[in-house]
């Protein structure tokens, strides 16, 4: 064994999917490698929240929205009547900062609520590729998790770049 090698606990990650409408492929969306997703997010708790694999599974629930529903929600919790691209429900930000609990068995992190027809029109707008730009939200979504926010001129810059770097990652495993 190399002394000089840091020791990494293993986060186990769960992603519960919902698309039961099957919108992803109604808006052209390719479906992401659900494994390689895991997989990224896992790596990435595994070096920024070590703290995680304590526990015996971390959990993030993905629902594939309707415009309709989507906008539900955003009036419902933001207090905006309009359709978004993609809402997070942290279970353990306070004040800007994740929280987790400790010594719990199993820790979800929260929620993401995505809608592929916004993705699809915003993607069509700024003539860029629908699956990709999906696949940006989904990482927006799950920094968002960890209590990122992009409320300042700085802080939008480094979440934008930690969601370009997370895309990256992913992109190396499919």
């Amino acid at each position: 064994m190399n002394p000089n090698r840091k020791e990494v606990n293993k986060v186990k990650l769960a992603v519960q999917i919902d698309d039961e409408e099957n919108l992803l492929a109604e808006f052209g969306v390719s479906s992401p490698d659900y494994d390689a997703l895991e997989e990224t997010w896992q790596n990435y708790l595994e070096e920024k929240v070590p703290a995680l694999a304590a526990s015996d599974l971390v959990s993030v629930s993905l629902k594939i929205c309707s415009t309709a529903a989507i906008k539900d929600l955003n009036h419902r919790y933001r207090f905006l009547d309009e359709p978004t691209d993609v809402l997070s429900f942290p279970m353990w930000e306070q004040g800007g900062v994740f929280s987790p609990p400790r010594g719990w068995s199993e820790i979800p992190l929260g929620d993401i609520a995505i809608c592929p027809e916004v993705v699809k029109l915003t993607s069509d707008e700024e003539n860029r590729d629908v699956s990709y730009d999906f696949l940006l939200m989904l990482m927006h979504g799950f920094l968002h998790l960890l209590a990122w926010d992009h409320d300042t001129e700085e802080r939008e810059s480094e979440m934008f770049s930690e969601q370009e770097n997370l895309l990256r990652l992913y992109l190396q495993k499919v």
